[in-house]
């Protein structure tokens, strides 16, 4: 049996649906779905279960004719029928889909005008729609099996592609096997038929030392998230591949909340933005793993503009003058202050992805400075909640994408609010030329009009300094060289196993 063995961080039952550590959820089950487009990195649309769609010229109206030769792995038909039931299981409250909902953007209702057409009614133009139906997330399901397996479904996914879902473990594992029947492959992969591999097992090791030894004993074959210390060591093996898997989309920044004091000026935003070693943080945590970001879409995703690299050189003494002439003045304690009241800024952070060393380093870069950094740790639904209530000066966020539209979803003053994502704070009256430019990409569905947009409010966003870019996210891969073929999707976060082979070595 020509059997996987993949060593992964998280139990999709221990995942928080609100982090971006959701999406190793998707690493296991993606090979379990098709969908009805695919998007490739440099941001063209090819066909998936959709052979074909035509777009309204109001782009409200997508009208998709199906593939007629597609089967669930529970034996039905694949029809219009299971797009349209997919879609409301995704906007249902009651599912507790929230990411697939919100992917849905401005999504009114399907109507199916045959078996395998169906036309989709939006409520106004929305950009990201082809981009939200290349995800996973949004993958056509079963009828049957959504109806008999009511709120278990996810624990059970039954979908169309390459691999069927086997069994989940609690506490040990998550098995996909080969779907014999398999002959829709999409255009993105090489091979067209039935996948390589038997069967992918997919074993829980939460900690990253040992997940790299159950490699290094041969207990699996292949690491995913794998420890940026440990890739040296992992690379010096002979019979081991170690390769780092750019993830597209807006890299890890520091947010800063442009309505709380003293994260409010212009000037304190700018000289943090100057005072922080960007080079040197992402070299003392990621051992030169990772790769720098510097601005708010990362240098591997379409759309990303070269402009930001000129903003905020690291230099410490242009930080002191900008907060001179802002009006804080270091006092014999080694403290900033005005108006008697202290240079402090209150950092949001989870006690995972390297957010704790964020706070300590940086914590130690600005304390000569006279700026002093309160760490707080806190658990997920806590730190979501200082993001959305704009509780931080600075809180790391980062997000996947495939190109720079997504940054609508994180600059736009809309999604500023209690219940939204957008946590620089900004308001409708700050900098309002990001909301026009973003207002205008809304229809913009080619590549050729909404980069250029995208471009400038890249420059317009750290003109701002809404935020200090850190580090891209990345996936550190390590496998054996019997492993081959392993790919990404267009936002480089979730793999493809069509193409993947293995050869068994003996012991």
């Amino acid at each position: 049996m020509k059997q996987l063995r993949v060593g992964v961080h998280y139990e999709p039952s221990n995942i928080d649906p609100h982090l971006g550590a959701a999406e190793l959820a998707l690493q296991m089950t993606n090979g379990v779905f098709d969908t009805l487009v695919n998007k490739t990195t440099d941001g063209e649309y090819l066909p998936g279960l959709a052979e074909s769609f035509q777009i309204s010229e109001d782009q409200c109206s997508y009208i998709f004719t199906l593939r007629r030769d597609v089967l669930f792995h529970d034996g039905t038909a694949f029809t219009a029928h299971a797009v349209q039931a997919s879609f409301e299981r995704a906007r249902d409250p009651a599912s507790k889909s929230q990411l697939a909902g919100s992917l849905l953007g401005s999504y009114r209702s399907c109507h199916i005008i045959n078996d395998y057409c169906l036309e989709i009614l939006l409520d106004k133009p929305y950009a990201l729609f082809l981009d939200a139906l290349s995800q996973a997330w949004l993958a056509p399901m079963s009828v049957k099996a959504m109806q008999e397996n009511g709120p278990g479904f996810m624990r059970h996914p039954v979908g169309t592609g390459p691999f069927i879902f086997d069994r989940w473990e609690a506490g040990n594992c998550l098995v996909i096997r080969r779907n014999p029947a398999y002959a829709w492959a999409p255009p993105v992969v090489k091979n067209q038929e039935t996948a390589h591999l038997d069967e992918i097992v997919f074993k829980f090791i939460a900690d990253d030392k040992k997940r790299s030894e159950a490699f290094e004993k041969n207990e699996v074959d292949l690491i995913f998230a794998a420890n940026p210390g440990d890739a040296a060591p992992l690379r010096a093996r002979q019979d081991t591949d170690v390769t780092v898997w750019p993830i597209r989309g807006v890299p890890v920044c520091l947010m800063l909340n442009i309505k709380r004091t003293p994260t409010d000026s212009l000037a304190v935003r700018q000289a943090l933005s100057h005072a922080i070693n960007r080079d040197a943080l992402v070299t003392e945590v990621f051992k030169g793993e990772f790769t720098r970001a510097y601005g708010p879409v990362s240098q591997f995703t379409l759309g990303y503009e070269p402009g930001v690299e000129t903003f905020y050189p690291y230099d410490p003494d242009k930080a002191v003058t900008l907060l001179e002439q802002d009006g804080w003045i270091m006092q014999a304690d080694g403290r900033r202050y005005k108006n008697s009241v202290p240079l402090e800024v209150i950092f949001y952070a989870l006690p995972v992805n390297f957010y704790p060393e964020f706070g300590d380093i940086i914590t130690r870069e600005l304390a000569p400075l006279g700026i002093t950094v309160k760490v707080e740790l806190c658990s997920p639904p806590a730190w979501i909640q200082a993001g959305m209530q704009g509780l931080h000066n600075m809180i790391p966020q980062g997000k996947y994408a495939s190109s720079s539209q997504l940054l609508g979803f994180v600059y736009h003053s809309r999604n500023s609010g209690a219940g939204g994502y957008g946590w620089s704070k900004r308001g409708p009256e700050d900098y309002p030329e990001i909301d026009t430019l973003i207002e205008q990409s809304d229809t913009c569905i080619d590549k050729a009009g909404y980069v250029p947009l995208f471009n400038k409010v890249q420059l317009a966003v750290m003109q701002a300094a809404l935020a200090v870019p850190l580090h891209c996210n990345a996936n550190i891969v390590a496998a054996r060289t019997t492993v081959s073929g392993l790919t990404f999707d267009a936002i480089g976060a979730y793999p493809l196993f069509h193409d993947t082979t293995i050869q068994k070595s003996e012991g």
